[in-house]
């Protein structure tokens, strides 16, 4: 063999990461787990989803979360989803993208926020094809497989079936917490 110089390549601990993610995701997929851009809080026992486009508030709200109500919180970025089980289960994944929240727990799966800046505080159930195509955005595709990509429209159709979707315009602030408790567990879970 001649020894081949290699001029530009460095091997950074963020790429094995993403490398491991994406055959790690792959192993996922083909048994029932999506993975999704959000962040997660673990409250009484169950989990709540907020997903949204980079930079709406994802982690600010998990943080209000912890902040106001002493939720855990499961991770600020990058959240798996079971939904082999009914109901779905959430668990943090290692992979924190650049919030500094990684816990290696699962709850049972109450609710997907949706997120949404605004100047006041509301909440609203999100049904068929609004839920859907709020949701679907935030979804990672294992689009470099076919049958792993089938496998996720499969469990990301359980998860919507099963699971709860609320769009909450919101701005950060302790207002934004309640109303969305209040909704997702009703006034008496204060």
């Amino acid at each position: 063999w001649e020894k081949m110089e290699i001029e530009s390549c460095e091997i950074s601990e963020e790429g094995v990461m993403e490398l491991f993610l994406t055959g790690f995701y792959s192993y996922l997929s083909l048994r029932g787990s999506i993975l999704m851009h959000a962040s997660a809080v673990m409250w009484n026992q169950e989990a709540v989803i907020f997903t949204a486009a980079s930079g709406t508030g994802k982690t600010t709200q998990a943080e209000l979360w912890a902040k106001y109500k002493k939720a855990e919180i499961l991770n600020g970025d990058k959240m798996f989803i079971d939904a082999r089980k009914n109901p779905c289960l959430a668990w943090g994944s290692p992979w924190r993208g650049s919030s500094s929240y990684a816990l290696n727990k699962q709850a049972p799966l109450k609710a997907v926020v949706v997120l949404e800046q605004a100047k006041s505080n509301a909440i609203r159930r999100l049904e068929g094809v609004e839920a859907l195509s709020r949701v679907s955005p935030h979804l990672f595709y294992t689009s470099w497989d076919a049958e792993c990509t089938g496998a996720v429209m499969e469990s990301f159709s359980r998860i919507m079936r099963d699971v709860p979707v609320y769009l909450l315009s919101c701005r950060p602030d302790a207002e934004a917490v309640e109303v969305t408790c209040d909704r997702i567990w009703g006034a008496q879970e204060k």
